[in-house]
Formats: C-alpha cells, sequence, structure tokens
C-alpha cells in the first residue's frame, strides 16, 4: 500500500507541473496534455460522485477520497497580484475614459491600472450613480462634455471594468448590467487578472487561467472555501512576544490585550490552539470582544506550558479527526510538520505560504 500512496503522489505531482506550465504560457508534452485531460476527468467525477447522494450518506468518507486523488490548491499572494497587473496591463490599449474596478479585490488590481494609466479609478455603482463625477474623478482632463439634469459631466466612451478573479462571471454580469442600465452606448471591455477555463470566455482580456479552487491573500478573512480550522496566536491574533510566554503574570495580561491580526468575517469551523486549557475563559473573552466567529475552541488539557512537547503532530490528529479543507498555522516549522502528516491543505502565516 505504501508503494500506491507513492505512485499517487508522483501523478499529482506530475499534474500539478504540468498545470503550472499551463497556467504561465509555457509549452507542455503531448503526455502532460494527456495526464491533465484524464485526471481532470476524474477529478469532476469525483465531485459529482461527493455532491450526491453518496456524498450526503458519507460525508466524512467522501472528504477522504478526495484527499487520496489530492485536494492540490493554488494561493496567491499579494505581491504576486502586483506583479502579475503590472506585467499584464502592458498589452492592454490606453484610450479608456474611466477604470471601472469590482469591490472588492477587482479594486486592487483597478487602482494598479488606473495609476499606471493616470486616468479615472471608481467602481460600478459609482460610476452610474446621478451624484456629481467630482466625486471620483478630480480632473476632467479636458474630455468633452454633456449637460444632463446634474449640470455638465464629462462623456464616457469607453472603460474597461476589471476584477480580480472571474469564477462563474456573476459579479461581471452584475456589474456590466449596472453600467449598461445607465450608460446604454457605453464600449466596456471586461477585464479580470485571473479566471478558470470554463469562465475565460466570459472576458475581453484575463492574465492567469488556474485551477478551480484557489485562495488568495487579499481574500482570506471573506471568502470561505470549505471547512476552515486554524490557529490562535499569530493567525487571529498577533504571535506572543518574546519572554512574555515564560512569565505568568505577563503572558495573562497578554492574553487579555493580545492585538488582533486576522478576523475572518465568517465562522470558523474549528480554533485549534497550544494554549492551555486553564486559560479558556480569557481566551472566550477575547475573541468575543473581537467578533470572532468560531464553532469550536480546541485548547491543550495539560497542567504547564513545559508539558507543550509535539505541537504539530497534537495539531496534526485533532485536524485528521475534523478534516477540514484548510488550516491556518502561524509556524513555518508546525505548517511543514502537520502537512506532511495529514496532507490537508496548510496554509502558514509566517510566510504566507500554502503546503499543498
Amino acid at each position: 500500500m505504501p508503494h500506491l500512496y507513492e505512485f499517487k503522489d508522483r501523478i499529482i505531482e506530475r499534474v500539478q507541473q504540468a498545470r503550472a506550465k499551463s497556467a504561465l504560457g509555457k509549452r507542455t508534452t503531448f503526455a502532460e496534455q494527456c495526464l491533465m485531460v484524464i485526471y481532470s476527468q476524474l477529478e469532476r467525477r469525483v465531485r459529482e460522485i461527493t455532491a450526491g447522494p453518496v456524498g450526503a450518506a458519507f460525508g466524512h468518507l467522501t472528504v477522504r477520497v478526495k484527499r487520496t486523488l489530492g485536494g492540490k490548491y493554488l494561493f496567491v499572494r499579494l505581491d504576486e497580484l502586483v506583479s502579475w497587473t503590472n506585467e499584464w496591463i502592458k498589452s492592454f490599449p490606453r484610450d479608456y475614459d474611466a477604470i471601472v474596478g469590482i469591490p472588492r479585490g477587482g479594486l486592487i488590481v483597478a487602482a494598479i491600472i488606473a495609476c499606471k494609466f493616470g486616468i479615472p479609478l471608481t467602481t460600478p455603482d459609482l460610476f452610474s450613480s446621478s451624484t456629481s463625477p467630482a466625486s471620483w474623478m478630480p480632473q476632467w482632463g479636458g474630455k468633452s462634455k454633456t449637460i444632463t439634469a446634474q449640470g455638465w459631466r464629462p462623456r464616457f466612451n469607453k472603460v474597461l471594468l476589471v476584477d480580480d478573479t472571474c469564477v462563474k462571471g456573476h459579479s461581471m454580469r452584475r456589474s456590466l448590467h449596472i453600467l449598461h442600465s445607465h450608460h446604454k452606448e457605453l464600449k466596456v471591455h471586461k477585464a479580470a487578472l485571473m479566471t478558470t477555463e470554463d469562465s475565460r470566455d466570459l472576458l475581453d482580456f484575463y492574465y492567469k487561467v488556474l485551477p478551480a479552487v484557489w485562495y488568495t491573500e487579499w481574500s482570506l478573512t471573506d471568502s470561505k472555501k470549505g471547512k476552515v480550522a486554524c490557529d490562535l496566536d499569530g493567525v487571529i491574533c498577533e504571535n506572543c512576544p518574546p519572554g512574555v510566554d515564560s512569565n505568568e503574570a505577563l503572558y495573562q495580561e497578554w492574553i487579555r490585550n493580545a492585538k488582533p491580526n486576522v478576523i475572518p468575517t465568517f465562522e470558523i469551523d474549528a480554533i485549534i490552539s497550544s494554549r492551555l486549557e486553564k486559560d479558556r475563559t480569557e481566551t472566550e473573552r477575547w475573541l468575543a470582544r473581537h467578533g470572532v466567529r468560531y464553532k469550536e475552541l480546541v485548547l491543550w488539557s495539560i497542567q504547564s506550558k513545559s508539558e507543550r512537547i509535539g505541537r504539530a503532530h497534537r495539531k496534526a490528529q485533532l485536524l485528521l479527526r475534523r478534516m477540514p479543507n484548510i488550516f491556518w498555522e502561524s509556524s513555518f516549522k508546525e505548517a511543514t510538520e502537520i502537512w506532511k502528516e495529514t496532507k490537508i491543505p496548510t496554509l502558514c502565516f509566517d510566510e504566507m505560504c500554502l503546503f499543498s
């Protein structure tokens, strides 16, 4: 059986390498193309099975099936978004009257484009509102103007509608409808930095075609994909400062007043921490005070912090009982060990990288 798993891992690695080459526009061999097609069909079949009655009846089993097939995901950092956008816009036309960014992620990409091109930046709702464009367009730049009930306004002929991702196209279609409902003759080019194979035809411009499941650094707090489990110190709140952990009085003060770090807008399925069980009350108070919603808080039932040996192994065992789709871990060392032991995608906050 170990040989079978090693073979499976090698196949998955080859598929991911081929997909990465394809996403970057590099040439793939005929064998790699065949492997990607076969693997995609296998993934689609697994999705069909796990979404049907079998998946509903044997949820814990189907999660393990998907994990065996490799649940490899892509993680995109904020610095990569900036780098990709700067490279992408080199091929853009320069005759747009405005850049229209779809909130929230699309505004990041749109802001970079607008700054590079030196033209106004707005949103679909703001562009189509009856308010004066002076609120988002400080200078008309000599553009031709037309008179309306609100007074003289610049005339827009062509805009670029931008989003960071386009998976199913709902946001893009909604935004396009808003623009055309107020400006019927407006020419709109649709662009997304990242898209899927199924949605690329909805766009006029895109930079990368990526797998169906990915995570982005800028949408971690508001985009939940499946079950999410996470560490506490170094993720939800700041890491404990050096020297504080060994002084109980300072440690208790820190627990009460730790600075928040990443507070998700969604409900976390499980918070798995190396804090001791005796600190539960103060920890729960802190979480409530900062609006952290969660289903389960797992602390360590030991007597003292000196007994905290094998932290990564403990977390790995707890995760295997819960089988989340992703785990957020602060420590690079522990993230590495957790991923090796569980094969559950593990996002390391220290280095902002995903083990998957």
